[in-house]
């Protein structure tokens, strides 16, 4: 009996001590596997940690930029301020510029006056030559006189010389004339002439001027604008009596209209 108490007794101890090292083989693994779990937690908390810190295309924050002042202003000057400055810096410069432009323009028509002065011959008298009306060396004479149609032709006074420069030199001539002088149907074929014929001018000095025809004018006695100079033009008119306007062959007894012969300098 008490051998058999004795074995059951150690049987007793060795299945406490096999429930002891079960329990200690368990905690221990537990503790093993809440170690590699925490382990693992680690590791993955530092990755994801790695790869938001350091992964491409990241943003960095740009910190604004602290202004302690702001700018000053170029100019607090009004724009209209401005311009009336420069406009009164300008204005001497202006007028010195009109002033030496006037003084310019002064010197050049004393110089052509005084070349006028120097090519107009003492006698203006004038000689007229129309080749294809086969006038020849025709007397002009300076005056608006009846005379002066019976001689040859007119010159109106006041009106240009050909020895000056933008002049329209105005002659006039009989229709008809006088039998026996230069003025017997000195200007009959007027309305004959036709654009580019040639109209000679001689002075006293011996001078030759050459015009060509460019034009024709019908007017009434009283347009008296027609003796006109024109700027910038050098041109002769030769006028002369008709019936009425188209009316260029009734030889009289009315004279209602005028026929003029324009022509520019050619040389």
């Amino acid at each position: 009996m008490a051998l058999m108490d004795k074995k059951q007794n150690r049987n007793s101890g060795r299945r406490a001590q096999r429930r002891t090292f079960r329990k200690r083989s368990r905690t221990g693994l537990y503790v093993f596997l809440g170690l590699v779990v925490l382990a693992l937690g680690a590791l993955i908390y530092l990755g994801v940690g790695y790869a938001l810190g350091s992964g491409g295309g990241g943003v960095e924050r740009v910190e604004p930029p602290v202004v302690e002042e702001p700018p000053e202003a170029v100019s607090e000057q009004p724009a209209a301020e401005a311009r009336a400055d420069q406009a009164a810096e300008e204005e001497p410069r202006a007028e010195e510029a009109a002033r030496q432009q006037a003084e310019e323009e002064r010197r050049a028509e004393e110089q052509r006056a005084a070349e006028e002065a120097a090519a107009a011959p003492e006698d203006p008298t004038m000689y007229l030559t129309v080749p294809v009306l086969g006038i020849q060396d025709v007397p002009v004479l300076n005056e608006n006189s009846e005379y002066a149609l019976e001689v040859g032709a007119s010159h109106l006074p006041n009106t240009g010389f050909p020895w000056e420069d933008d002049s329209n030199v105005y002659i006039a001539g009989h229709r008809v004339g006088y039998p026996g002088t230069a003025s017997d149907h000195v200007f009959y074929n007027l309305p004959n002439m036709s654009v580019g014929d040639e109209i000679i001018v001689e002075d006293t000095n011996g001078r030759v001027y050459t015009y060509a025809v460019t034009e024709f004018r019908e007017v009434s006695p009283t347009d008296t604008y027609v003796v006109n100079s024109e700027p910038g033009r050098d041109m002769i008119s030769l006028q002369t009596c008709i019936e009425d306007f188209g009316d260029y062959w009734t030889e009289g007894p009315n004279w209602l209209a005028r026929y003029i012969v324009v022509a520019d300098r050619v040389s």
